[in-house]
């Protein structure tokens, strides 16, 4: 088959090798990794538009997804020495295969995206693309799963699918200290160069545990204590001394968000690609005057997934940033006014003027909420058009982009003695950060529409 190691050589986890002879695992994640619908991922950058703010964000969904994998591998490392004879390598393979392919199913500008989905009333996360990405018949990644063993496409979909845990192969690719979160939060602060929190890895890794948690409790009326009537499962847990290291990596995840994914800047270019998205969706919707509207050919990638009928795998396939970025090149010819101005105005980076009614007024949440109450009466005839309204920001210790971390599963666990807590019960720092901070931003097209909506 060619030579017996495969490398890659990452800036985060240094020389990730393949032992594709060998381990027939490796050699079914490299041949994965060479198929057009994980290579779409190099296509794809791994924090969407934060290289408005941060020039070095330029990573890709493909280098992060690879370093998933990596991290994954570690993690079934430590299963294996924890749980013996009881470990399970199918389930094992699972785990990390689902690692490598979680991301396959975002779109372009990845949550952006999703977003413009949602306000057209189509609510499809990336999750479920990606479970059918993984199934479709015509694709390549179902072929070599079942190839490697039949009913394996299933598994691998069907984990990145689940919502909640069953066994602990499933806090590989989703829990509070997953695979996901191993890279990301060090391949981001990275790229960005933030330097945002110290992150433990090894000394967290070497502390860490496999523990049953309770999930959800009975109902208040039928509740009782028989230990078996109440919904546990196994998860990654802390021992006490890792403590000090698990408060760090919440505080860099914390900082991270704050200062990286809610960056003003970043958020307003979100704001303004969907705003373009949306309008294009729209004029699409004529398919005679759409293409002088837009500025694009009629099978453009673009025009054959916003046009009536067109959101199908393949036209979803078809499309990633670079697609959408030439997209917004093209519009700047088009006819249609509203999307003529906004192409340019991003090709140019002459971004909407920002109000952020905390730094402008203060952080009293009662007369931000007066501010805000006023700034939506004078701006009422121009809200969505020439004034953008952002007010679904918000961080925590727990909180992400899309995410679900409120479930306790995803909530960091540390032993108090034999027993696992929450860490918030052991951390007068996490505790004091467990309310959510909100963000509400205005974002004007003109710079003197802001002065006025800042004065009071």
């Amino acid at each position: 088959m060619g030579a017996a190691v495969q490398r890659l050589r990452d800036p985060v986890h240094g020389l990730i090798v393949f032992e594709v002879e060998r381990q027939s695992l490796h050699r079914l994640a490299w041949q994965l990794i060479d198929t057009p619908e994980f290579q779409r991922l190099r296509r794809i950058r791994q924090l969407g538009v934060s290289e408005f703010v941060f020039p070095g964000a330029t990573h890709s969904r493909l280098a992060h997804s690879i370093g998933v994998f990596h991290m994954a591998r570690r993690l079934d490392r430590l299963l294996r020495r924890a749980l013996g004879e009881d470990h399970d390598p199918r389930r094992a393979a699972v785990a990390q295969i689902a690692a490598l392919l979680h991301d396959v199913g975002h779109g372009p500008f990845s949550h952006a995206f999703e977003n413009v989905q949602r306000q057209r009333g189509i609510s499809k996360h990336h999750e479920k693309w990606s479970a059918e990405i993984i199934r479709n018949p015509a694709g390549m990644l179902r072929q070599l799963l079942e190839n490697y063993e039949k009913g394996f496409c299933h598994e691998v979909a069907s984990l990145l699918e689940a919502e909640d845990p069953s066994d602990i192969y499933h806090a590989i690719v989703s829990s509070s200290f997953d695979a996901d979160r191993l890279d990301y939060l060090q391949r981001d602060r990275l790229m960005t160069g933030t330097g945002a929190g110290a992150i433990d890895i090894d000394w967290l890794l070497e502390n860490l545990r496999v523990q049953e948690i309770e999930i959800d409790l009975p109902d208040p009326e039928t509740e009782t204590e028989k230990e078996e009537e109440r919904r546990r499962v196994p998860t990654f847990v802390f021992d006490a001394k890792a403590l000090p290291a698990a408060e760090q990596f919440l505080l860099a995840r914390f900082t991270l968000h704050e200062q990286v994914y809610f960056h003003k800047t970043t958020r307003c270019v979100e704001q303004m690609i969907a705003k373009l998205l949306l309008r294009v969706a729209e004029l699409c919707q004529n398919k005679r005057e759409a293409p002088k509207k837009t500025g694009l050919d009629r099978d453009h990638p673009v025009m054959r997934f916003f046009q009536k009928g067109g959101e199908t795998l393949e036209n979803y396939l078809a499309l990633d940033d670079l697609v959408v970025i030439g997209a917004i090149e093209r519009m700047t010819m088009a006819s249609d006014p509203q999307l003529k101005e906004l192409a340019t105005r991003l090709r140019e980076r002459r971004l909407y003027k920002t109000l952020d009614l905390a730094a402008a007024f203060g952080r009293d949440v009662g007369r931000q909420r007066k501010e805000a109450r006023r700034i939506d009466k004078l701006f009422k005839e121009s809200m969505g058009d020439s004034v953008l309204k952002d007010d679904g920001a918000a961080v925590g210790i727990y909180s992400e982009i899309g995410g679900d971390d409120e479930r306790e599963h995803k909530k960091l666990h540390i032993l108090d003695g034999d027993r696992p807590v929450e860490i918030s019960q052991l951390s007068e720092i996490i505790r004091a950060l467990g309310e959510k901070k909100r963000f509400t931003r205005y974002y004007f097209a003109e710079e003197s529409d802001r002065d006025r909506a800042r004065r009071n």
